[in-house]
């Protein structure tokens, strides 16, 4: 590499399939790249927050491969209240396992995350304090998870204004930036375990959740979602699963968005993960590999332009 070149890597949000940068970070590490800066939106911010404090990639994989995932989801914090209906306390006590009360100054690489005030509507990069409180803010997906208070703002998720923050990183002094942005190639082939092939929709709503990664032989998941059932579907024999909805429209705001913070970095490595669901984290291991075949397949422009 050529010496004294600084690289900033830029991660992408997705939820659970932003596990893939996991695999990304893998195979950029196996070629040599040394990062002097990492900036995360979302997951994005998960994943860098952990290997900027030490937390090594392997351990991170790990974790996901161990997680219960499914226990996890179904019986996180669900709280319906004015601000979202999971309040986090069962994410915030997964992620202070790793974090525990870390601050920026404590990470050996340079670390940024994105969140957004949304009362000035203004996008804030967090660069001080504890990590949990910094990450707990980025991941907060309105409507979902609780805003966080955090230096007099209120702050959601930054993917809904920087869901690649390439232009987040610049908070840094870099020369070469590297963007892993999670693509939806293959977001149509998912719709194919919603819908029978003759294009009528199944009667069992579980069929098209256990197709895409959740708990479908589970008694009392199987009750929670025939009681989401009952609540959308009202006299529509028509009616798309929530979780399709929710996938599709997160879909269509990353992609909308992301064009312009590709345009940014140097390189985009884009995991093709469109057929995992949004919260797909019992196959966090088929995710990840996902993101070591794309930074594979960029290794050759990769070596060529750092001079590896």
């Amino acid at each position: 590499m050529r010496r004294g070149r600084k690289i900033g890597i830029a991660l992408s949000g997705g939820a659970a399939r932003g596990l893939s940068h996991i695999g990304v970070l893998e195979v950029l590490q196996d070629l040599g790249v040394e990062a002097s800066a990492i900036a995360g939106t979302s997951m994005g911010s998960i994943v860098g927050s952990f290997l900027c404090s030490g937390i090594s990639l392997e351990e991170m994989q790990e974790y996901v491969e161990s997680m219960d995932w499914r226990s996890f989801l179904l019986f996180s914090d669900l709280a319906l209240s004015n601000t979202g209906i999971i309040n986090g306390r069962r994410v915030e006590r997964q992620l202070k396992k790793f974090l525990k009360d870390k601050t920026f100054e404590d990470c050996s690489i340079d670390f940024c995350c994105v969140a957004v005030d949304i009362f000035s509507r203004e996008k804030v990069v967090l660069t001080r304090g504890r990590l949990l409180d910094a990450v707990r803010a980025s991941i907060s997906i309105p409507g979902f998870f609780s805003p966080v208070h955090l230096d007099g703002r209120l702050l959601v998720d930054g993917g809904i204004i920087e869901p690649l923050p390439t232009e987040a990183i610049k908070v840094f002094d870099l020369d070469f930036v590297i963007g892993s942005s999670i693509t939806f190639t293959k977001d149509n082939e998912r719709y194919r375990y919603l819908l029978h092939e003759d294009g009528n929709k199944t009667d069992d709503m579980t069929y098209g959740y256990h197709k895409v990664g959740a708990a479908g032989n589970d008694e009392r998941f199987r009750t929670l979602l025939e009681s989401l059932r009952s609540r959308i579907r009202g006299n529509s024999e028509k009616t798309v699963p929530v979780q399709s909805v929710l996938d599709t429209s997160l879909n269509i705001m990353h992609r909308e968005m992301t064009s312009r913070y590709n345009k940014l970095a140097d390189i985009i490595i884009e995991p093709e993960v469109g057929d995992f669901g949004f919260f797909d984290l019992t196959r966090g291991k088929e995710i990840i590999q996902r993101g070591r075949e794309a930074a594979e397949a960029k290794a050759d422009e990769i070596k060529k332009k750092l001079g590896l």
